[in-house]
Protein backbone atom coordinates (compact mmCIF):
# COMPACT_ATOMS: atom_id res chain seq x y z
CA UNK A 1 0.00 0.00 0.00
CA UNK A 2 1.41 3.37 -0.98
CA UNK A 3 2.39 6.14 1.41
CA UNK A 4 0.13 8.50 -0.51
CA UNK A 5 -2.87 6.22 0.11
CA UNK A 6 -2.03 6.14 3.83
CA UNK A 7 -1.83 9.94 3.92
CA UNK A 8 -5.20 10.38 2.25
CA UNK A 9 -6.77 7.83 4.60
CA UNK A 10 -5.25 9.51 7.65
CA UNK A 11 -6.54 12.91 6.51
CA UNK A 12 -10.06 11.52 6.00
CA UNK A 13 -9.94 9.75 9.34
CA UNK A 14 -8.65 12.83 11.13
CA UNK A 15 -11.37 14.96 9.55
CA UNK A 16 -14.01 12.61 10.95
CA UNK A 17 -15.27 11.38 7.62
CA UNK A 18 -17.82 8.60 8.21
CA UNK A 19 -16.17 5.31 7.27
CA UNK A 20 -19.29 3.54 6.05
CA UNK A 21 -20.13 6.44 3.74
CA UNK A 22 -16.60 6.27 2.32
CA UNK A 23 -16.85 2.50 1.81
CA UNK A 24 -20.28 2.68 0.19
CA UNK A 25 -19.29 5.47 -2.18
CA UNK A 26 -15.99 3.78 -3.09
CA UNK A 27 -17.84 0.50 -3.76
CA UNK A 28 -20.28 2.39 -5.98
CA UNK A 29 -17.50 4.06 -7.98
CA UNK A 30 -15.27 1.01 -8.36
CA UNK A 31 -18.25 -1.29 -8.98
CA UNK A 32 -19.47 0.67 -12.00
CA UNK A 33 -16.89 -0.28 -14.67
CA UNK A 34 -17.48 2.52 -17.19
CA UNK A 35 -17.56 5.16 -14.46
CA UNK A 36 -14.46 3.77 -12.76
CA UNK A 37 -12.56 3.63 -16.03
CA UNK A 38 -13.43 7.26 -16.76
CA UNK A 39 -12.42 8.40 -13.26
CA UNK A 40 -9.06 6.66 -13.57
CA UNK A 41 -8.39 7.77 -17.14
CA UNK A 42 -5.79 10.49 -17.62
CA UNK A 43 -7.60 11.37 -20.87
CA UNK A 44 -10.62 12.64 -18.91
CA UNK A 45 -10.02 16.09 -17.41
CA UNK A 46 -10.39 16.81 -13.71
CA UNK A 47 -13.28 19.17 -14.49
CA UNK A 48 -15.12 16.47 -16.42
CA UNK A 49 -14.61 14.00 -13.56
CA UNK A 50 -15.91 16.53 -11.04
CA UNK A 51 -18.94 17.27 -13.24
CA UNK A 52 -19.78 13.56 -13.49
CA UNK A 53 -19.46 13.10 -9.74
CA UNK A 54 -21.71 16.11 -9.11
CA UNK A 55 -24.44 14.61 -11.31
CA UNK A 56 -24.51 11.14 -9.73
CA UNK A 57 -27.99 10.75 -8.20
CA UNK A 58 -27.12 8.35 -5.38
CA UNK A 59 -23.79 9.88 -4.48
CA UNK A 60 -23.25 10.87 -0.85
CA UNK A 61 -24.07 14.41 0.19
CA UNK A 62 -21.27 14.34 2.80
CA UNK A 63 -19.30 17.54 2.13
CA UNK A 64 -15.96 16.12 3.29
CA UNK A 65 -16.29 13.24 0.83
CA UNK A 66 -17.23 15.57 -2.02
CA UNK A 67 -14.07 17.61 -1.39
CA UNK A 68 -12.04 14.42 -1.12
CA UNK A 69 -13.29 13.10 -4.46
CA UNK A 70 -12.72 16.51 -6.06
CA UNK A 71 -9.14 16.39 -4.79
CA UNK A 72 -8.63 12.88 -6.23
CA UNK A 73 -9.94 14.17 -9.56
CA UNK A 74 -7.67 17.25 -9.51
CA UNK A 75 -4.58 15.22 -8.62
CA UNK A 76 -5.38 12.28 -10.93
CA UNK A 77 -5.32 9.86 -7.99
CA UNK A 78 -8.57 7.96 -8.38
CA UNK A 79 -6.67 4.69 -8.98
CA UNK A 80 -5.55 4.92 -5.32
CA UNK A 81 -9.13 4.75 -3.99
CA UNK A 82 -9.10 0.99 -3.19
CA UNK A 83 -5.82 1.42 -1.29
CA UNK A 84 -7.18 4.47 0.53
CA UNK A 85 -10.27 2.61 1.73
CA UNK A 86 -8.11 -0.32 2.87
CA UNK A 87 -5.84 2.08 4.80
CA UNK A 88 -8.91 3.76 6.34
CA UNK A 89 -10.20 0.36 7.52
CA UNK A 90 -6.78 -0.30 9.02
CA UNK A 91 -6.93 2.99 10.94
CA UNK A 92 -10.39 2.10 12.27
CA UNK A 93 -9.16 -1.31 13.40
CA UNK A 94 -6.10 0.19 15.09
CA UNK A 95 -8.25 2.70 16.96
CA UNK A 96 -10.43 -0.17 18.19
CA UNK A 97 -7.40 -2.25 19.24
CA UNK A 98 -7.97 -4.76 16.46
CA UNK A 99 -5.41 -6.26 14.12
CA UNK A 100 -5.52 -7.69 10.64
CA UNK A 101 -3.78 -10.91 9.75
CA UNK A 102 -3.43 -12.20 6.21
CA UNK A 103 -3.17 -15.97 6.25
CA UNK A 104 -2.38 -18.07 3.19
CA UNK A 105 -2.65 -21.77 3.87
CA UNK A 106 -2.74 -25.01 1.93
CA UNK A 107 -6.16 -25.83 3.39
CA UNK A 108 -8.74 -24.23 5.68
CA UNK A 109 -7.34 -24.43 9.22
CA UNK A 110 -10.76 -24.48 10.86
CA UNK A 111 -12.24 -22.26 13.55
CA UNK A 112 -10.51 -23.96 16.48
CA UNK A 113 -7.01 -23.54 15.03
CA UNK A 114 -7.77 -19.93 14.02
CA UNK A 115 -8.98 -19.22 17.55
CA UNK A 116 -5.73 -20.50 19.07
CA UNK A 117 -3.69 -18.58 16.52
CA UNK A 118 -5.69 -15.39 17.16
CA UNK A 119 -5.19 -15.72 20.91
CA UNK A 120 -1.41 -16.06 20.54
CA UNK A 121 -1.12 -13.21 18.03
CA UNK A 122 -3.31 -10.90 20.12
CA UNK A 123 -1.10 -11.59 23.10
CA UNK A 124 2.10 -11.02 21.13
CA UNK A 125 0.97 -7.87 19.30
CA UNK A 126 -1.24 -6.36 22.00
CA UNK A 127 -4.55 -6.53 20.14
CA UNK A 128 -7.96 -7.05 21.72
CA UNK A 129 -9.25 -8.81 18.60
CA UNK A 130 -7.93 -10.02 15.28
CA UNK A 131 -9.51 -10.26 11.83
CA UNK A 132 -8.23 -12.90 9.43
CA UNK A 133 -8.11 -12.60 5.67
CA UNK A 134 -7.86 -16.22 4.58
CA UNK A 135 -6.61 -17.45 1.24
CA UNK A 136 -6.29 -21.11 0.40
CA UNK A 137 -3.17 -21.77 -1.68
CA UNK A 138 -2.55 -25.45 -2.47
CA UNK A 139 0.86 -24.53 -3.95
CA UNK A 140 2.14 -24.09 -0.38
CA UNK A 141 1.91 -27.90 -0.09
CA UNK A 142 1.26 -27.59 3.65
CA UNK A 143 1.60 -25.13 6.48
CA UNK A 144 0.92 -21.41 6.10
CA UNK A 145 2.27 -17.94 5.36
CA UNK A 146 1.10 -15.32 7.86
CA UNK A 147 1.45 -11.54 7.54
CA UNK A 148 0.68 -9.19 10.42
CA UNK A 149 1.86 -5.62 11.02
CA UNK A 150 4.30 -5.81 8.11
CA UNK A 151 5.96 -9.00 9.42
CA UNK A 152 5.75 -12.20 7.35
CA UNK A 153 6.09 -15.65 8.87
CA UNK A 154 6.57 -18.39 6.29
CA UNK A 155 5.83 -21.74 7.90
CA UNK A 156 4.86 -23.45 4.65
CA UNK A 157 6.33 -26.65 3.26
CA UNK A 158 7.06 -24.80 0.03
CA UNK A 159 8.94 -22.10 1.96
CA UNK A 160 10.95 -24.68 3.88
CA UNK A 161 11.85 -26.49 0.65
CA UNK A 162 12.93 -23.18 -0.88
CA UNK A 163 15.10 -22.38 2.16
CA UNK A 164 16.69 -25.84 1.96
CA UNK A 165 17.36 -25.34 -1.75
CA UNK A 166 19.06 -22.00 -1.01
CA UNK A 167 21.26 -23.51 1.69
CA UNK A 168 22.30 -26.36 -0.63
CA UNK A 169 23.12 -23.93 -3.44
CA UNK A 170 25.27 -21.92 -1.08
CA UNK A 171 27.15 -25.05 -0.09
CA UNK A 172 25.79 -25.18 3.45
CA UNK A 173 24.31 -28.09 5.28
CA UNK A 174 20.71 -28.51 6.28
Amino acid sequence: MSTTAHRYAAALYGAGCPGQTLYDSADYLTGTPALWQALCSPAVSAGEKQAVLARLPDFPKEERLKRFYDLLAQKGRFPLLPQITAAYRQLERQAAGEGLCRLRCARDPGDEALGRLAKGLCSRYGYRALTFELEEDPQLLGGFVLEIDGVTYDKSVRGQLHALEQRLREGGTS
